[in-house]
């Protein structure tokens, strides 16, 4: 049965992709979707016949070259365009650069010259790591090649910094579903949450769910039996339990209610404050954190959970205060180190949009106080790697050596930013 509703899904997904997204790959792509391989993620060789450029003396300003190269990409005057825009790639590491290897790959992409996108990706994800239109080429195109464990990281990428589109939670869920991973399970639930009224999604989250937790879930079952005896505690825990796990949030509150008031446990606690969390009741999810804090006074992670309600409260002060609390337990605790820097982060976000989207110097002062923070982090040996990969991702928004020599002395001024002065 389960193999079934799989082969359905693959075709399913096959069909949407092959119909929609990449007509312009049809003929291309014929041979390779007839026999899927999973090869190395990186193409073999990422040298191209532009590289000599990178010996040829620049003749001219770095900014006139990408003018030209730009006037041609606009015109669609492709193969025009393309010895500028490499020749500005090979030369320059800013902003040039990330504007020309967006358009090389666009180009690329457009054209359906697949190996040459899947180049241009890897070349400019090395550079700008955090260039989402690369991670979307690069998951498309390694997702049709039936690379589909190459496409899950760009695809987690997007939905980092994309989280509502629909698109991408759904493509990244069937992805973790073909690679047996029950992680599918959370991203279907967030795309059934901005979808709540779509059956069809209702529907793959409910074949997910079957397929990872057994026939059903068992939540029907836990469901019925509860509730021929709503006194009994221990099937109120299954059922609630189960009903949390399988993303019936509001459904786990009331049996979670009955154990907790008369049996309560920490554990339970952070069950049920995970519920309000994916209700986004923030408030009484910082309640039953403090709840299971009473039991267990120590527990930094239960301190980091509180400073994230309390973040997506945009209560920052209190955010800090509960980070540093964990600290005090915990010193040096890497995750804590990353909690702070991401607090910092959803604060520039939170100004940003108070004032109309639009930015200042003082939010580069808050990047780089959030980039040092994750320095800190990736002095916990367990955390180095997640250390690192938030600083490359934060790199592009921190000032710049042009940017401090303009900005002398300039400091954090906004009221806003009040709580970090």
């Amino acid at each position: 049965m389960k193999a079934m509703k799989f082969s359905i899904l693959v075709w399913t997904f096959a069909l949407l992709f092959t119909v929609n997204a990449f007509a312009q790959f049809d003929d291309e792509f014929e041979e390779e979707q007839q026999q899927p391989t999973e090869e190395s993620c990186i193409p073999k060789n990422l040298k191209t016949g532009w590289d000599s450029l990178a010996n040829k003396n620049l003749d001219q300003d770095i900014r006139l070259l990408y003018n030209f190269g730009y006037e041609y990409y606009k015109n669609k005057s492709y193969k025009e365009a393309m010895p500028y825009l490499w020749e500005v790639f090979l030369h320059d590491k800013g902003k040039y650069a990330r504007a020309s290897i967006r358009k090389i790959a666009e180009i690329y992409f457009n054209q359906g010259m697949v190996d040459s996108t899947l180049i241009a990706c890897q070349r400019g994800l090395e550079l700008f790591p955090d260039m989402l239109i690369l991670h979307h080429y690069a998951g498309l195109l390694l997702n049709k090649l039936g690379k589909f464990r190459c496409a899950i990281p760009h695809f987690e990428e997007l939905v980092k910094k994309d989280s509502t589109s629909v698109v991408y939670l759904k493509t990244l869920a069937f992805l973790y579903f073909k690679n047996e991973d029950d992680r599918a399970i959370d991203i279907q639930e967030r795309v059934v949450k901005l979808e709540p009224n779509n059956a069809e999604e209702d529907n793959t989250l409910a074949t997910y769910v079957n397929h990872f937790r057994g026939e059903g879930a068992d939540i029907d079952i836990r469901r019925t039996a509860w509730e021929k005896d709503k006194t009994n505690v221990d099937l109120a825990k299954k059922y609630g339990e189960t009903a949390a796990r399988s993303g019936h949030f509001k459904e786990a509150l009331e049996p979670l209610k009955i154990v907790l008031d008369k049996k309560p446990s920490k554990k339970l606690f952070v069950t049920r404050a995970e519920v309000f969390e994916n209700l986004n009741e923030f408030s009484k999810a910082i309640a039953d954190y403090k709840s299971a804090l009473k039991l267990d006074g120590n527990n930094a992670n239960i301190m980091l959970r509180i400073s994230v309600d309390y973040r997506n409260q945009n209560s920052f002060s209190k955010s800090v205060y509960w980070i540093n609390k964990a600290l005090r337990v915990k010193p040096h605790y890497g995750l804590a180190y990353i909690t702070l820097g991401e607090t910092y982060e959803a604060a520039v976000s939170y100004c940003q949009k108070k004032r109309g989207g639009k930015s200042k110097y003082e939010d580069k002062l808050v990047y780089l106080k959030a980039y040092k923070i994750y320095a800190k982090a990736k002095k916990d040996p367990a955390f180095v790697s997640k250390a690192k990969k938030k600083m490359e991702n934060v790199l592009p928004f921190i000032p710049t050596k042009e940017d401090s020599f303009m900005h002398k002395h300039a400091k954090i001024v906004s009221a806003c930013y009040n709580w970090l002065k």
